[in-house]
């Protein structure tokens, strides 16, 4: 009876044996905690512990392993840690653990329960990875490709920018060129008009002085043929209808003059670089630009008699005024009004472009200035008008632009711009 008994106890012996051996001799550290103590002390660590943290086992045992943290105690896993011990459940975690010397190295860290038979909590497993590399080169590679996400997101609000000033050129060379091919006919035009007002003032002076020697005579019949010619060329309506004629024609190359003067203020080639410039006719202009669709969409109003001219690249400008004022066209439903209200400090000029449109939600005035950004449908909109008034407002003069805005009450675009550059 006693050698089977001696048996048993040589097999369990050897059995335990191996095991410690096997927990020994495992890359992955082990440790135990107990958790019947306060503030669960380690009572056991294998050797892979002490070569993977620096620390031997009568440098731990009898006390609580959060120590691998050292100072960097505000991680998340901790928490993750803190619910799994408080509720005897198993849990695994990622935690940047410090070794003795003071390095730090990436721990891949599994905790598990212990019970006993009767199923009471009495220890805690841990098994722990060192991960460094692996994590480390997870993370660097984590920040390149955020680094090459910024330079492709630079690189297209770039290209974007590039191509909207070419086609901003273009435009302003057709736009300048058209202005001046128009200004030379009509130039032509109006002297001709002018001409023939007095021709026609003349020749209306001459028929009175000939119809008064006609009457003044004593030949009837001369009195006959003139009121027979009079009547069958109506030449009493032909003359007050010349007259309107004229006068409506010397008022519609005015107008002509007007819009070529708006297309020359608004193509502004020679004033791409920075020179003191009135707002007020920036956007008077621009409104006029803007034309039929923001003229049918909704009423403009402006204030902006009692602000100064400032130092600013008025070409660029022109660009964000349009831009605003055909948002605000599109976003307007029926009785749609305009409000560009300008106002001065000693320092800053501020302009607020404020419509009764649909408003926007909080996510698109976080996302409106992004390059791409838009809420128009696919192929009616670039997403880039916002955004390149922003880099114009910000980069070129050095201000500011902001967006308050609700949904189905309207949206007020202000821009700050700075007098003194």
């Amino acid at each position: 009876m006693k050698t089977k008994e001696s048996d048993t106890l040589k097999f369990v012996q050897q059995e335990l044996a191996l095991h410690i051996e096997a927990i020994e001799s495992t890359s992955c550290g082990i440790s135990i905690s107990d958790a019947r103590l306060p503030d669960m002390p380690l009572i056991y660590v294998n050797k892979a512990f002490s070569e993977m943290s620096g620390y031997l086992a009568e440098d731990v045992v009898g006390i609580n392993c959060r120590f691998l943290q050292g100072e960097h105690r505000d991680q998340e896993a901790r928490h993750i840690i803190r619910d799994a011990v408080k509720s005897g459940k198993h849990c695994q975690v990622l935690l940047k653990n410090y070794r003795k010397d003071g390095t730090f190295f990436w721990n891949d860290l599994i905790i598990s329960p212990i019970h006993d038979k009767d199923g009471v909590l009495t220890h805690f497993v841990g098994v722990q990875n060192d991960v460094t590399d692996r994590e480390e080169a997870r993370r660097e590679t984590a920040a390149k490709q955020i680094e090459l996400e910024k330079t492709l997101a630079t690189l297209q609000e770039t290209q974007a920018m590039l191509i909207h000033s070419e086609k901003m050129n273009a435009l302003g060379q057709m736009v300048a060129g058209v202005a001046h091919e128009i200004n030379n006919p009509l130039a032509f035009v109006a002297s001709n008009m002018h001409a023939l007002k007095g021709m026609a003032n003349d020749l209306k002076s001459a028929y009175q002085q000939l119809s008064t020697a006609v009457a003044t005579s004593n030949s009837e019949d001369l009195k006959a043929i003139a009121v027979k010619l009079n009547k069958e060329a109506d030449v009493d309506f032909i003359s007050e209808d010349l007259e309107d004629l004229i006068n409506s024609s010397t008022d519609g190359l005015k107008r002509v003059k007007g819009i070529v003067a708006n297309l020359r203020n608004f193509s502004r080639l020679d004033e791409a670089e920075e020179k003191v410039a009135s707002i007020k006719e920036c956007i008077e202009s621009t409104i006029e630009i803007a034309g039929t669709l923001a003229k049918s969409e909704f009423k403009i109003d402006c204030k902006l008699d009692n602000i100064s001219p400032i130092k600013c690249r008025p070409s660029e400008l022109n660009q964000v005024f349009l831009n605003l004022i055909m948002n605000a066209a599109h976003a307007v439903k029926k009785d749609g009004r305009l409000e560009i209200i300008g106002t001065e400090t000693e320092d800053i000029l501020t302009l607020k472009f404020t419509d009764n449109g649909s408003g926007m939600d909080a996510f698109t005035q976080e996302k409106i200035f992004n390059p791409f950004f838009t809420t128009k449908p696919v192929g009616e909109g670039t997403g880039l008008g916002l955004s390149i008034a922003y880099k114009i407002i910000t980069d070129g003069h050095k201000g500011t632009i902001s967006v308050d805005s609700e949904v189905d009450r309207g949206t007020t675009f202000t821009i700050n711009l700075p007098k003194k550059q």
